[in-house]
């Protein structure tokens, strides 16, 4: 078994909570978490080959939790990459901010001291967008800062600095945004063999005012894998998981996904072979405070109270402590009033889902406790193991089904999730799913025992789910 890596964790975190806010603002204000880490890591790096180590690059490496993950994963899945990126200058990192970079020098010296070696960590105080180098890495994860330079906050960037970056970046021009430029970016320092992860809104997938950006990136890159992210700490609109090849790519400039559902049928085909899970599946049982939240609600445990969650409670396959609790005892006041269902009710509730978001994310209900409702409760389907439910719902493919069916819908753009459009998306049944159906409910488990933070299994997870709806 590897060492841990959890002091290296442990001092990026630190390092983390201790920037100014006015620090934190360059990075966009997020980290990428230590899950979500892993799985970029794992999408962009599992196909290159055992025996050669390559070239890692991060323009926009922050702390270094991207390189961090990649070490970790690379400590388990390719031991012999290590001396390479740690001894020998093959893991780069650049920053911008000095402070943050030195703070990304320390992380990566602190795994290179959980792997009993010493750690000599390429990271560079540089603007990478000011960068002319072409094709010096083999692959390239990054995060880059979410920035548009629209509306107010277009007047932030001196016009002779908005004019350079438009001259120098086709996305740029089309759309000011500095994710659209670090990307573009990516596409001219990758290799032509190579591979980019990338974190980015999902709405430079398919929206319009993106459609330059696709444009640009069609003579350096083609999307491979388009990953949503559910649980992305800091980031309030749906972000993605973006797997490039390097390569040309689809220079129309029309939506990537659809493009890519159009190809496939994905969407169509599964319609037309599975029905919807049963009427009553998903209900909208979560505690309606009314007007009267301030006198039901509580921080602490006052005799009586009962414990309550929310939706910050629920992540894909793992269920937090709830922090708040429902008092047992309200005084009746003339004029308030709230919706609270039976105790019975939310005892019978097998998987609670995210209502806000773009994507699905479901959990199990144990223990049992009152919820919000900005969670939906799932009552199981008669015929269907629960873990294969937990499993299908947050599954890529289920994701994707919920994309495409609800793109245009208000509901859909203000990433809300609902009851009715849950209850309409096709889920195959256990014949349907034929050996599937035992294998996503072993997968779901193990994931269950990790609260989903196993990059390979979740990769195993959607291949399962994408062969259970194909019927292969």
């Amino acid at each position: 078994m590897p060492p841990s890596l959890a002091p290296a964790w442990k001092e990026h975190d630190e390092f983390a909570r201790r920037l100014p806010a006015s620090v934190l603002a360059t990075l966009g204000g997020a980290f990428t978490p230590r899950a979500l880490a892993l799985r970029a890591a794992h999408e962009t790096l599992s196909k290159f080959p055992k025996d050669h180590t390559p070239v890692l690059l991060d323009p926009a490496c922050g702390l270094g939790s991207l390189l961090l993950g990649a070490i970790e994963w690379a400590s388990v899945q390719r031991p012999t990459w290590l001396q390479g990126w740690l001894a020998q200058g093959r893991l780069q990192g650049w920053e911008v901010s000095r402070e943050i970079g030195e703070g990304c020098k320390r992380v990566i010296t602190a795994a290179g001291k959980c792997l009993g070696g010493e750690a000599r960590p390429k990271v560079l105080t540089t603007d990478a967008l000011m960068s002319d180098e072409r094709e010096i890495a083999d692959a390239i994860l990054m995060f880059p800062p979410w920035v548009e330079f629209t509306a107010q906050s277009g007047n932030v960037l001196p016009p002779d600095k908005r004019a350079w970056f438009a001259r120098k970046f086709g996305s740029f021009a089309s759309f000011p945004g500095l994710h659209g430029a670090f990307t573009e970016l990516s596409g001219r320092l990758v290799k032509r063999s190579g591979r980019v992860g990338a974190l980015l809104p999902y709405k430079v997938a398919d929206r319009p005012e993106y459609a330059g950006f696709r444009r640009a990136l069609a003579n350096l890159l083609a999307p491979e894998q388009i990953l949503t992210q559910s649980d992305l700490p800091g980031v309030s609109e749906p972000a993605a998981l973006f797997i490039f090849t390097a390569g040309k790519g689809d220079v129309s400039g029309e939506p990537w996904q659809a493009r890519a559902d159009e190809q496939e049928q994905v969407y169509q085909s599964s319609i037309l072979r599975h029905g919807p899970l049963p009427a009553g599946t998903f209900q909208d049982i979560g505690v309606n405070f009314g007007n009267s939240a301030h006198l039901l609600i509580t921080d602490k445990g006052e005799p009586g109270a009962q414990p309550l969650r929310d939706s910050n409670d629920v992540i894909p396959f793992g269920i937090r402590k709830p922090q708040l609790f429902l008092r047992g005892k309200v005084p009746k006041i003339t004029g308030f009033y709230a919706k609270i269902a039976s105790p019975v009710v939310f005892k019978r509730v097998k998987i609670v889902m995210r209502r806000d978001g773009g994507r699905p994310a479901a959990a199990r209900h144990n223990p049992p406790a009152f919820f919000r409702d900005d969670l939906i409760g799932c009552f199981g389907a008669q015929g269907y193991d629960d873990d294969y439910l937990l499993g299908i719902f947050n599954s890529e493919y289920f994701a994707r089904l919920y994309r495409d069916s609800f793109k245009e819908g208000r509901l859909r753009a203000e990433g809300r999730i609902t009851v009715e459009q849950l209850s309409v998306l096709p889920v195959p049944s256990p014949r349907a799913a034929g050996k599937m159906y035992e294998a996503i409910i072993q997968i779901s488990r193990e994931l269950q025992k990790v609260v989903g933070k196993n990059a390979k299994l979740m990769a195993t997870l959607d291949e399962a789910v994408k062969k259970a709806y194909r019927g292969k």
